[in-house]
């Protein structure tokens, strides 16, 4: 079992209150984390702003918050932020067309977005802090201040967390049809569809974290209800919604195996308690295989049973966890500690259903990781996809990638991308790296992984800060800009153009949708 890692919880209620601040406000959000083993500071140089082989078609900008998000159906983009969504026309990806902009509060915001059996385009939306009211007239719940083990913590008052539901149908007008309450919200789901039941599963993760934790002065209440955050939370929630019925669905909620890793809130001499949780959930359908990134422990499970996943002890799972535990003082200007995993953030899959590209979200999203070949933490590290049962030691990576263009003592770390539908046998994907802007790799021999295309653009429009980065019907797709690069810094919602080294443009395929967090078997090339 994966011994505890330290968790710095780093509260920037009154930094995000401030709407223009540039503090370090990242993912999580109010509560970032980071283990206590750290990173080196970084030693080379800035690269300075550029692009290569990707070409800036347009943007929608989005200023004032923390842009999160994005799902897609035809010509449309479900553009997700902590205070609004934006419904966009992307049929001219030159000439991008805002529709909608619905003020809405909601940490993280992330969309996913699939047809009703009437016909009803649905919308879901996360919601990981709580607050005070089901619908778009909400605002957060107000912090109290308790006492935990002689400590004082700040914890968010209970209120209304999980999943937002909305019928988009009409782009012009959405409209709210309803809340799907789950134990400490929902920080990102994952749709799985579920052609028998007809019906679709939205894999909630969520974790108690800093503020998120549900105060003792409302347990009563939350306990009643089955909703109370707190340590360890050993858990995942599923809502299961009928197609027929959206409005109709129900939660439920599911175990994680109990060697699943503990996460320490501030390690074993702090008083914040350890958890047992996931980030995020990545389904590769065309093996019936969810990839839990759990924070320091990622996990392959069974789900040829959709809404049934085998991540409690009597299933069949795989857990890969790498953690060095003590350094080699002999070896100067090395903490062999760094080899570790750090916060397991999110996962994608080569479409030949062979490698898993894991995302180590070092530094919770508010720290520098990139520099170049002398990076020691935050990669996207390459593993196997084996059946869930079959061991893989975390120490037997495929490989390793970070952007090799260093970011000085910018933020920059592995984030949100997906793999590209190539044709010819390899093995591509695009991601966001924050601060480094948007990297277009290769990844066809995991060992030796390089960058194709970048961009890390700073302009009149605003300054690279990515949080997503997609392909989608040959255009990459970017939702960046977190609030601190000054109070105009956000580039919002950008297309980009890949282009080949011999400048043509690069052109694969033509889905219906995407939600970025579900690999179908139809995407497959």
């Amino acid at each position: 079992m994966r011994s505890l890692l330290r968790l710095l919880v780093v509260c920037v209620a009154t930094v995000f209150a401030l709407a223009f601040a540039a503090g370090a406000v990242g993912d999580p959000g109010e509560d970032s984390h980071a283990d206590e083993i750290g990173a080196p500071p970084p030693v080379n140089a800035l690269t300075p702003p550029g692009s290569s082989n990707m070409r800036f078609l347009d943007a929608v900008d989005s200023d004032g918050t923390i842009n999160s998000d994005l799902a897609f159906y035809k010509n449309r983009a479900y553009v997700g932020a902590y205070d609004r969504f934006r419904i966009v026309d992307i049929q001219d990806p030159s000439d991008l067309k805002v529709l909608s902009t619905t003020n809405c509060r909601a940490n993280q915001g992330d969309l996913s977005v699939f047809k009703a059996g009437d016909g009803r385009m649905i919308m879901l939306q996360s919601i990981d802090r709580p607050v005070t009211a089901p619908d778009c007239s909400a605002v957060d719940t107000p912090l109290v201040q308790e006492s935990e083990e002689g400590e004082t913590v700040s914890r968010a008052r209970f209120g209304y967390e999980g999943l937002r539901m909305f019928d988009v149908s009409d782009p012009s007008n959405p409209k709210f049809l309803r809340f799907y309450r789950t134990a400490c919200g929902s920080h990102t789901h994952t749709l799985v569809p579920d052609p028998k039941r007809k019906s679709v599963h939205a894999y909630i993760a969520s974790y108690p974290l800093g503020t998120n934790i549900t105060p003792q002065i409302d347990r009563a209440q939350s306990d009643a209800l089955g909703l109370t955050c707190k340590a360890p939370h050993s858990k995942i929630s599923i809502v299961d919604i009928p197609l027929g019925n959206p409005e109709n669905g129900t939660v439920r909620e599911k175990a994680l195996s109990s060697d699943t890793g503990v996460y320490d809130g501030d390690g074993p001499a702090g008083h914040a308690p350890g958890f047992q949780a996931c980030h995020d959930h990545q389904a590769f359908l065309r093996r019936d295989i969810m990839v839990a990134s759990c924070a320091g422990d990622l996990q392959y499970w069974d789900i040829s049973d959709r809404g049934n996943p085998t991540s409690a002890d009597a299933g069949r799972h795989t857990h890969i966890q790498r953690e060095v535990s003590r350094d080699n003082p002999s070896t100067k200007n090395f903490n062999e500690r760094w080899e570790s995993f750090d916060f397991m953030h999110n996962a994608t899959v080569s479409w030949d259903g062979s490698v898993v590209a894991a995302v180590d979200e070092s530094g919770g999203g508010v720290e520098p990781r990139c520099d170049g070949d002398d990076t020691r933490r935050g990669f996207t590290w390459f593993y196997p996809l084996v059946r869930p049962g079959n061991p893989v030691s975390g120490f037997s990576e495929l490989g390793r990638y970070i952007i090799p263009r260093p970011q000085s003592t910018q933020v920059c770390v592995s984030h949100n991308g997906n793999v590209l539908p190539t044709t010819d046998g390899s093995r591509q994907q695009v991601q966001g790296f924050y601060q480094g802007g948007n990297t277009w790799f290769d990844f066809t021999d995991p060992s030796a992984a390089g960058e194709v295309g970048f961009a890390d653009l700073e302009d009149e429009l605003g300054a690279a800060d990515s949080w997503s980065s997609y392909w989608y019907n040959d255009v990459l797709w970017v939702n960046g800009g977190l609030n601190r690069r000054g109070a105009t810094g956000n580039r919002g919602f950008e297309a980009y153009s890949l282009q080949r080294a011999d400048g043509s443009r690069l052109d694969l395929a033509n889905w219906d949708y995407l939600n970025p967090q579900t690999q179908e078997a139809w995407q497959a090339p």
